[in-house]
């Protein structure tokens, strides 16, 4: 199990660095000292302990020490138990099984979830002012291009199907088709109470 000794320690230094950019974190940190979560990834097939103090997490692939919470989901399944309402219907899908507190997950995922992290100025105290701006107007650079990439893929997609293949409704022909069927609710209705009043 050698193998998997440098990835995990890496990944260890990388989150507690991460923890330490955020001053709010050490508060959230506190909240969890002495909580252990056991997770049971099936893709992986072994589980790994994820041990947390004031000072940060330490993950640990042989721990078999009792935990507060065992997991045992897919990794695929992991980024849906932020949310509260999805433990149980993850649960019931056989997609999830929770031993133990499962809101130990919730508070480790928001443990990271929740870190605000001024990056502009971590950039600027490793690399400089003009460097780091440079590298902020690149991001944000890309980022606007991506997201006028994407919203021009939905148009492009949306008129493909729309007005050359003519596979869905445009917006007019649904809100016709959605004010037909209404009156045509209102008439049944109508038609319902005036059978009832000659039965009556």
């Amino acid at each position: 199990m050698l193998w998997a000794m440098l990835p995990t320690s890496l990944l260890e230094t990388l989150l507690q660095q991460l923890l330490l950019l955020d001053p709010e974190s050490q508060a959230r940190l506190r909240k969890l000292d002495g909580k252990r979560l056991r997770l049971t990834l099936d893709d992986v097939g072994k589980a790994i302990t994820i041990s947390v103090n004031q000072q940060g997490l330490w993950l640990s692939w042989f721990d078999q020490e009792p935990v507060d919470c065992a997991i045992r989901s897919r990794l695929a399944v992991l980024p849906e138990l932020r949310e509260a309402a999805n433990i149980t219907r993850l649960i019931k899908a056989d997609m999830l099984d929770i031993e133990g507190d499962p809101m130990l997950a919730q508070a480790l995922s928001k443990l990271f979830a929740e870190l605000d992290i001024d990056w502009p100025e971590q950039l600027a105290m490793r690399l400089g002012d003009v460097p780091a701006q440079l590298l902020v107007q690149t991001w944000q650079r890309s980022r606007q291009w991506l997201q006028q990439q994407r919203s021009d893929q939905r148009q492009w997609l949306r008129d493909a199907l729309i007005e050359e293949q003519q596979l869905l409704p445009s917006t007019a022909e649904f809100s016709l088709f959605r004010s037909d069927v209404q009156a045509l609710r209102a008439r049944i209705d109508r038609l319902e109470r005036q059978l009832s009043g000659w039965k009556g």
